[in-house]
């Protein structure tokens, strides 16, 4: 039988192309500013994150603790503006602000 791609994984193979991870970001962003919900933003880090190569990598480029960063990625977590900009730049990507 044909095993199917969870969705969760389709996601996070495509959110490995930088322009992909990108735009779901700049997404994310949108919808959490919109709705007034922060977590949606911290979560799609944390899916940006798990796609370029997990928590414990991203956590040492950040020179940061892998249990105190996990947890502030979670869902019950409060990341820090600072600790979500800093996750970004370690996955290799920067923030714009263009005018609207």
């Amino acid at each position: 039988m044909k095993r199917y791609r969870s969705y969760k994984e389709h996601l996070i193979e495509r959110l490995k192309d930088p322009e992909e991870a990108s735009a779901y970001l700049n997404a994310a962003l949108e919808e959490a500013l919109e709705s007034n919900e922060p977590g949606v933003f911290q979560l799609a880090v944390r899916d940006v994150v798990e796609a370029h190569g997990g928590v414990a990598k991203i956590s040492s480029k950040m020179d940061v603790s892998r249990e105190s960063f996990y947890r502030s990625l979670s869902t019950s977590g409060k990341a820090r503006f600072s600790t979500l900009i800093n996750a970004i730049r370690a996955c290799g990507l920067s923030f714009e602000f263009h005018p609207a």
